[in-house]
């Protein structure tokens, strides 16, 4: 008994301290996500799709954050300092596009598979079914927000910490 207290608080202090780390990465993805569902959900108001906008851009802002997080600790990260920022920016940005794009194929995969059962129809279903002009607008404003955060976190670099936040929020 004794032991699995100790695995639940390790666990607990874990989850904590992924948390704060992504704590200043959160709120921004949180707030473009938002803007991004709401923009789609004006979009397609006329064809009243639901979507639970709240839930879906919390998930996906710490998913979001903490992925951030864990680039800017590769090698890639590290090799990506040595270019001219432009560069970093547009290859983190392609890199988000990229795994966007995939995942929410595999994601709508996975959602036929479910619901058909077997691959063959699964990867029929996502062909029949698929709206490629919203998906690729959501993959789209998904990259856009991405790169929205380089250029901010870039800019913030060269300019110092909580100097673009000093800048903007702070009574002139």
């Amino acid at each position: 008994m004794s032991t699995l207290l100790q695995k639940l608080a390790a666990t607990g202090k874990w989850l904590h301290r992924e948390f704060i780390a992504a704590w200043p990465v959160f709120p921004f993805f949180l707030v473009g996500f938002l803007l991004q569902l709401l923009v789609i959900k004006l979009a397609v108001a006329q064809f009243s799709i639901p979507l639970a906008a709240l839930s879906t851009a919390a998930v996906g802002a710490l998913l979001a954050a903490k992925a951030v997080l864990i680039l800017d600790e590769t090698p890639l990260a590290r090799k990506l300092e040595h270019y001219r920022r432009i560069v970093a920016v547009v290859i983190k940005t392609l890199l988000y596009g990229i795994a966007t794009l995939l995942l929410g194929y595999i994601e709508r995969f996975l959602e036929a598979l479910h619901g058909v059962g077997n691959f063959d129809g699964a990867f029929r279903d996502v062909i029949d079914q698929g709206n490629l002009y919203r998906f690729f607008a959501w993959v789209l404003g998904i990259s856009l927000i991405f790169a929205i955060y380089f250029v901010w976190s870039e800019i913030n670099e060269h300019m110092g910490e909580g100097a673009l936040w000093s800048l903007f929020f702070q009574q002139p």
